[in-house]
């Protein structure tokens, strides 16, 4: 075997990956041969379900599956355990809710000690195979899993050539890891795919001295820790990124290991998989304004997709070749001219498919019509405030009515929308927050969101500059308990950042009453209402005889019932497109004069089936019959639960759904 790819936990077990996948495709096309393991499902073997659902589900900036693989990967770093867990349940109390915080560091603890022997039957099956080349992707919680298996597997074979890749390993954070860990030997800043095959046949002609002028841009060898790393004057830390400057060659992604693989697993009829595909890289808007919180690119900002015909030939490919029809997109936007290009087409498929896409919160009418008719049951549209002035302060691009009008239509038509409000931004001002919990209960049919605090996130502006934002950051207090480095080296390998000398948000959004913060406290509390309360409440309205019948179950209505007529129907369906008063004036009239138009707004209002936002006068109201939503579970995002026919073997296990947006 040339080359084994590997997946490390903690992964999405119900789905392949799309890097590994994309890249072993590839060199299959170039003739070298390559096998994809997936270590993660056998994590989920090896520890049990329940253990890896709660890695799985644990914040990925609360380090805890970085820190369980940290003894492998670093045998002679012992750090105090004890302060560890203190400062963890002080950031996240919810997250031992189930055991108690002893029991919880407990069976923590003892997980660790396991970890080396979990790590040693993955080498034994990496190295059945006789692979020449060992690469692994590290996405979030996959990098200390990825240094524990690349230092074994080097003590167990040195003669194999580690080799990895992915958001972990992008610019600085690439360059220390690859500087602190020798037994890493080659390491990809950036996007793989343009010379990935080249790439594997330079190392398995020359092993580990493989000539760095013989490679590309953002590859770092064993020769760069003597010769020194290579630069770049393009990027901001001054470290080079690959970057493909087309996707028009990229071949289908090769998913053929990982449904082998969970053929054999123990947990296949538990597991609903779903599949990635990738339409586009970079972001469009971000191009030009980048939102301020938002470090998904890395330094891959510049915006490039394919098109039409080649994502609707890979989605039929995909979909033929495995019989799977839910398919999760990883793109950071979907490409406007997709609305009359792709999704159209979409319609056509044979099966009843179904699509997660992320998308702008600005998004017309017709377009969340479009989007149903082509399956996308799903989206994530980036809404994160319902006040216009922390959206133009984080450069979002998109006001609070817009984002309204967005969960009317979406609910109207039944698409499923994930999105949370975040609080915290740098600037932002405290009232913002009581005014916006004023008005989140008329929004008591709509769907909520969920409600978090600021995460400074590498390569968003609020880490590239920020002084620019009167912020000094530091990385998480955390990092010093995974890796063995100092303060420099942890400042420059993590990616996780926050304000030296203040409260952490996510630790303070469940204090009651919030400390100096009256407002979010409100706004938090009213949240929380919106989501035990959803989806009972209703506000929708159906015609009979001329009349508009409105039937109103939200906790703030007037009355339940109501019959609307005259100037008062032509005022609430006039405000159905979220017109100024000046501009519903000017729609009617010729059918009301400007005092009957008034008084039909003052009733209404006072009724609250419109309210005003951004100076825009927004009907709340739903018409008869509404679209169904779709399942809860999120089927696009795959799912791992109990099957309901089949006994439960662990009594203790849940069926709690795994579905989870990949970042």
């Amino acid at each position: 075997m040339d080359v084994c790819l590997v997946n490390m936990p903690i992964a999405a077990v119900q789905r392949p990956s799309l890097a590994l996948g994309l890249l072993g495709a590839m060199l299959k096309r170039d003739g070298i041969s390559t096998k994809i393991l997936y270590p993660d499902l056998w994590f989920a073997e090896y520890f049990g379900l329940r253990f890896y659902r709660k890695l799985y589900h644990t914040r990925p900036e609360d380090l805890l599956a970085e820190w369980l693989f940290a003894g492998t990967a670093f045998p002679d770093f012992e750090p105090d355990h004890d302060r560890f867990f203190e400062r963890l349940f002080a950031r996240n109390e919810k997250i031992c809710h189930e055991e108690g915080p002893e029991a919880f560091k407990a069976m923590m603890l003892e997980s660790r000690e396991k970890v080396p022997d979990f790590i040693d039957w993955v080498i034994r099956e990496i190295l059945a195979l006789s692979p020449r080349i060992v690469g692994c992707t590290s996405m979030f919680q996959q990098h200390v899993a990825t240094l524990a298996l690349f230092r074994r597997l080097r003590e167990s074979d040195p003669s194999v050539v580690t080799m990895m890749g992915g958001p972990n390993c992008e610019t600085v954070m690439g360059k220390t890891t690859h500087q602190s860990f020798p037994w890493v030997d080659y390491l990809v800043s950036g996007e793989a795919d343009a010379f990935i095959a080249p790439l594997c046949r330079e190392i398995l002609d020359k092993g580990h001295g493989a000539d760095p002028s013989h490679l590309s841009d953002g590859i770092f060898t064993p020769a760069h820790r003597e010769t020194g790393y290579p630069v770049s004057a393009h990027s901001l830390d001054g470290l080079p990124r690959a970057t493909s400057a087309s996707l028009g060659d990229l071949p289908p992604p090769d998913y053929d290991d990982y449904f082998e693989e969970l053929s054999g697993s123990l947990f296949k009829n538990w597991i609903t998989p779903n599949l990635l595909i990738e339409a586009s890289r970079g972001c469009w808007w971000g191009e030009k304004h980048h939102c301020t919180f938002c470090g998904l690119n890395g330094e891959g900002m510049v915006y490039r997709s394919k098109t039409a015909d080649q994502v609707h030939e890979e989605i039929d490919t995909l979909a033929r070749k495995y019989k799977v029809t839910n398919f999760e997109a990883v793109d950071n936007i979907l490409r406007m001219d997709y609305f009359t290009t792709l999704l159209p087409r979409l319609e056509d498929l044979p099966e009843d498919y179904l699509f997660f896409f992320e998308t702008k919160s600005n998004l017309k009418r017709t377009q969340i019509q479009q989007l149903r008719r082509s399956g996308a049951r799903y989206i994530q549209p980036g809404i994160e405030s319902l006040d216009s002035r922390v959206l133009k302060l984080i450069d979002k691009g998109a006001q609070a009515w817009q984002n309204v009008q967005l969960l009317k239509n979406c609910r109207q038509n039944g698409i499923w929308v994930s999105w949370s409000m975040i609080v915290g931004f740098p600037g932002e001002e405290d009232e913002w927050y009581a005014k916006m919990a004023e008005f989140i209960p008329l929004l008591a049919h709509l769907q909520p969101g969920g409600f978090i605090g600021l995460r400074y996130d590498r390569f968003s502006p609020y880490v590239n500059d920020p002084e620019a934002f009167g912020l000094e950051l530091a990385p998480s207090e955390l990092y010093p308990y995974v890796y063995p480095l100092t303060q420099e080296k942890i400042a420059d390998q993590a990616y996780f950042f926050v304000e030296k000398n203040k409260p952490n948000f996510f630790t303070t959004l469940v204090q009651t009453p919030i400390p100096g913060h009256p407002g979010i406290e409100a706004a938090r509390d009213a949240f929380r209402k919106w989501r035990r309360e959803w989806p009972g409440p209703e506000l929708c309205a159906r015609e009979v005889g001329g009349e508009i019948h409105l039937r109103d179950t939200r906790p703030c209505a007037v009355t339940e019932q109501h019959r609307i007529t005259g100037t008062d129907r032509l005022a609430l369906e006039a405000c159905d497109t979220a017109p100024t008063q000046a501009r519903l004036m000017e729609t009617l009239a010729q059918d009301a004069t400007p005092q009957d138009i008034t008084d039909a707004l003052a009733r209404l209002i006072a009724n609250k089936f419109i309210f005003e936002l951004d100076g825009r006068l927004i009907s709340l109201v739903l018409n008869e019959p509404m679209e169904s939503m779709p399942s809860d579970r999120l089927p696009t995002f795959g799912a791992v639960m109990a099957p309901q026919a089949a006994p439960r073997d662990d009594p203790n296990e849940d069926n709690e759904d795994q579905s989870r947006k990949v970042a």
